[in-house]
């Protein structure tokens, strides 16, 4: 089944019924959690109260579009469009590339909606899009962006994933391995192949040890010595748990890399 037409995104996605003042619950949440998205924060607790209806007005405004004190159709598409925008991207995506450079592409378009958590610690509905439906302090984020940009490329170009995917680096990087596509941080930050074993872009594994990996994403542009990500999970230092998806330079010879071509 296509990701569009996974659950999990349909919940995040389908109008669910006009809301106005009174209204709680699920639905609720969402919108109150893409307003903070779109800097017009209120307290995400699911009840849609004066202060929501006041972030609404203010969205509304900022976006030009009409509000009477209830969310219609109008308005939650134009809530949860930058989601929407990320899950339809390949309409407009390049015709006839190889796939690590589709990878690349799909990676960029999710780097510009900035998807970011939102409620709390590994919430929100981007988490939910990239952990299907699951979302929690616990739920480190890494590993389900990067296998949703996998998938994602792979049902444009029509073929499988290099990888099953996973939400855990350790099953990610096992899954390499099996598939004879894991290359060690050594080769790659060694003079032959080096980094051109990747080729367009590949994924990352931040190596703990020789049989832990802690963090992932995308790699590309490197050498020996550094190359540039696109990861989720993360925020300006680098963390493993932080809140976005963002664009880093890292260290070529402290991770190990999957190889997508």
């Amino acid at each position: 089944m296509p990701l569009s037409d996974q659950s999990f995104v349909r919940r995040e996605l389908d109008f669910p019924g006009a809301l106005r003042q009174g209204a709680s619950g699920a639905a609720v949440k969402r919108v109150q959690e893409w307003l903070g998205y779109h800097g017009n924060g209120t307290p995400v607790d699911g009840k849609f109260g004066p202060g929501t209806d006041r972030a609404l007005q203010g969205f509304a405004a900022r976006k030009r579009i009409a509000y009477a004190g209830e969310v219609g159709p109008a308005q939650w598409a134009a809530l949860t469009e930058p989601l929407a925008r990320v899950l339809g991207a390949g309409a407009n995506a390049p015709a006839g590339k190889p796939y690590p450079q589709l990878v690349r592409w799909f990676a960029e378009q999710h780097l510009l909606a900035h998807p970011i958590e939102l409620g709390g610690a590994n919430r929100g509905p981007w988490v939910r899009f990239y952990m299907k439906g699951s979302e929690g302090e616990s739920m480190l984020w890494c590993a389900g962006f990067v296998s949703t940009v996998l998938r994602q490329a792979a049902e444009h170009a029509g073929r499988a994933m290099p990888v099953a995917g996973s939400f855990g680096c350790d099953e990610l990087a096992a899954q390499a391995k099996a598939g004879g596509r894991f290359l060690g941080g050594r080769a790659v930050a060694g003079a032959s192949p080096g980094f051109a074993a990747l080729g367009a872009c590949g994924v990352f594994l931040v190596r703990k040890t020789a049989s832990d990996w802690v963090h992932t994403g995308f790699a590309f542009d490197g050498n020996a010595d550094s190359f540039l990500s696109i990861e989720g999970n993360t925020d300006h230092k680098g963390s493993a748990n932080g809140f976005e998806v963002a664009q880093r330079a890292r260290k070529t010879s402290v991770c190990d890399f999957i190889r997508l071509g």
